[in-house]
Formats: C-alpha cells, sequence, structure tokens
C-alpha cells in the first residue's frame, strides 16, 4: 500500500474486535510516530490494561456529560457508547505544557500513526475526549497512571485493534474537506 492509498483508505473505527494487536505491529506503529516531524518533546503512552481502559473511559463520559458542549453530551448519552470505543489498546500523546505547539506535535504523530495502522491493516480512531477527563487536575492521579508525565496535558491519541463489523457508531462516510486557494 503506497501512502496515497493509506490516506483515503483511513477511517475512524469505533467498534473493536477483542483480538491483541501483535507486538511487532504496535512497534511499527509507534515508530510511526516517533518519526513525525516536531519541534519539541512529547510522550506516548501505551495503554493495554483493560481495567485502566474502563477507569479512563468513566471518567472521559462523566467529562462529557458535564461538558455543557452539545456534541459531547449527545455522544455521552448513546446506549453502550465508549469514549475509547472498546479497543484493545489506546494510545495517549501528551506534551509539555510549557510548550506552546505540543498539541501540534502530538497530532502529526498520531496522524502517522494512524496511517501506519491502516497499512497493517488495522483499525484506529483518533482520540481527543479522554483529555476532558485526564487533563482535570480532580484527575491527576488517573493521568499519572495512564504515563503521562508531570508537567505534561494529554492533547491527543489513537484507539487501535482490529475493526468489528458493523461499526454501530460511524457518524459518517469519509468525504475530502477543506478549502484549497491557490495563490501564483
Amino acid at each position: 500500500m503506497d501512502v496515497r492509498e493509506a490516506v483515503i483508505k483511513r477511517q475512524s473505527i469505533r467498534s473493536y474486535l477483542d483480538r491483541p494487536v501483535s507486538s511487532e505491529d504496535l512497534e511499527t506503529i509507534l515508530n510511526a510516530g516517533r518519526w513525525a516531524p516536531n519541534a519539541g518533546p512529547y510522550n506516548i503512552s501505551v495503554i493495554r490494561n483493560r481495567d485502566l481502559l474502563a477507569r479512563i473511559d468513566q471518567t472521559t463520559l462523566e467529562a462529557m456529560r458535564a461538558s455543557g458542549n452539545e456534541f459531547l453530551m449527545e455522544r455521552a448519552y448513546l446506549p453502550g457508547y465508549l469514549p475509547t470505543y472498546g479497543a484493545p489498546v489506546v494510545l495517549l500523546l501528551s506534551g509539555p505544557t510549557v510548550v506552546p505547539i505540543s498539541g501540534l506535535n502530538c497530532a502529526v504523530a498520531v496522524e502517522n500513526m494512524l496511517l501506519q495502522a491502516t497499512e497493517l491493516g488495522l483499525g484506529s480512531c483518533f482520540l481527543r475526549s479522554p483529555a476532558y477527563s485526564l487533563n482535570d487536575p480532580a484527575n491527576g492521579a488517573l493521568a499519572r497512571e495512564t504515563g503521562i508525565p508531570e508537567g505534561y496535558a494529554l492533547e491527543c491519541g489513537l484507539a487501535l485493534g482490529y475493526a468489528n463489523d458493523p461499526d454501530k457508531f460511524r457518524r459518517m462516510e469519509r468525504v475530502a474537506r477543506g478549502t484549497v486557494v491557490y495563490i501564483d
């Protein structure tokens, strides 16, 4: 698969089979993230512990329900909805709070990993909602348990695993987005 094909084929998978991701595939995906363009440090936490993932889901659902954001509240009240979508692996990327572009550093790393997962035949989904709970000082102990270093904030992440068919939380078909303006 070439890069163009991976970009077009990549989808946001929101339902996963209970099947582990091989260590070899996981390392390949992590290395893709570590080779992303960046201008500063970031941390990648690899979460495979089911109990920890369940606690992340629970605190994130609570934060989403209390957010005041209509979209987040609507999602959080869907029957069976989990912010990490039941993925067997969740990668959380955090960056130093003193670096203004930590979010960008983390996001480009996630995109590399999403594309690498697609090339390997794995499903993945960009995650932002766990930041609503793990960046809350009230959940500091949980954030440290997920491997987010002191002085860092969760910026984004990804769910990773084998896609379950049908994906009951799929929102829409993918279409190209954005406006292109040529200035010659």
